[in-house]
């Protein structure tokens, strides 16, 4: 079952279609009804993100950081960004998006801190060869026309000795193929209207755009990717009962984590995390 090939369009018509996706509805900013780009609003965001993902953040505070150049790529609303800069990172950030450019760049200046943001293409970054101590990327280049691009300028900017911290969508996910596939597109009957890349284009709402690029990866094909650094370590995490067709119906409370789903989702869980170092 191929996830991987989208090739409707050309590689810069499904850019512009990921730039207006998420222009419109930047990832997470529904996840507060407090005044857009107040102190309230970021917060609640923040403790929304936290709460439902907590392994990110525990992540994040293990990451040896302080005094080190450390690039983001695809900084969205900016909450792992500041959480990076609260540990005395020297912060960089790229992302396809001049909207959340200006969120990430407000945000940050309302808790004291800044970084230099740039608009820009992950396939093709700016940065100099070996400049970075640290790349961090969180659900963005399975997003790309060319994932494998991103990964060799990852590689290209990392000083020798660096790391990067990515995670992609896993395919062999509880969410993809109950959710997705047999729930929406075989049961409820998506494969009648969508193809099977459209139905997991549908995933990234609220727009209903049928033209977002949306791979999955298996952890060992992820692994073949970053085949040219030293070292790399992947593992699975995320499961929510909210992640899981009519269960999220019965149960109180779906998007709180759980014990037992929690461990679950270290074998079907929704995200491979590549921890990789040249």
């Amino acid at each position: 079952m191929d996830t991987k090939n989208f090739c409707d369009l050309t590689p810069k018509e499904y850019k512009k279609q990921a730039q207006l996706n998420w222009t419109s509805a930047p990832c997470g900013s529904n996840y507060s009804n407090k005044e857009f780009l107040s102190k309230e609003y970021f917060e609640e965001i923040e403790a929304y993100r936290y709460r439902t993902h907590p392994w990110i953040i525990k992540n994040i505070s293990s990451f040896d950081i302080k005094d080190k150049n450390v690039l983001e790529i695809g900084f969205g609303m900016g909450t792992d960004h500041l959480s990076m800069a609260r540990k005395g990172a020297i912060m960089h950030g790229i992302d396809l998006t001049t909207r959340n450019l200006e969120v990430t760049k407000k945000r940050l200046e309302l808790y004291g801190f800044n970084s230099k943001l740039i608009t820009g293409d992950a396939e093709h970054m700016p940065f100099e060869d070996n400049s970075m101590d640290f790349i961090y990327s969180f659900g963005v280049i399975h997003h790309s026309p060319d994932t494998e691009k991103i990964i060799s300028e990852i590689y290209r900017v990392l000083k020798p000795g660096g790391k990067c911290w990515i995670t992609v969508y896993h395919k062999n996910s509880v969410f993809f193929w109950w959710t997705v596939y047999l729930w929406n597109h075989i049961i409820k009957g998506g494969c009648k209207k969508y193809t099977l890349k459209q139905q997991l284009s549908l995933i990234e709402y609220p727009n209903n755009n049928l033209n977002i690029i949306v791979r999955l990866y298996k952890k060992d094909e992820i692994s073949k990717l970053f085949n040219s650094f030293s070292l790399v370590k992947t593992n699975i995490e995320h499961l929510l009962v909210g992640n899981i067709a009519i269960l999220s119906k019965l149960i109180s409370d779906p998007e709180r984590p759980r014990k037992l789903f929690n461990w679950l989702g270290k074998r079907w869980g929704w995200y491979v995390v590549v921890e990789a170092q040249k």
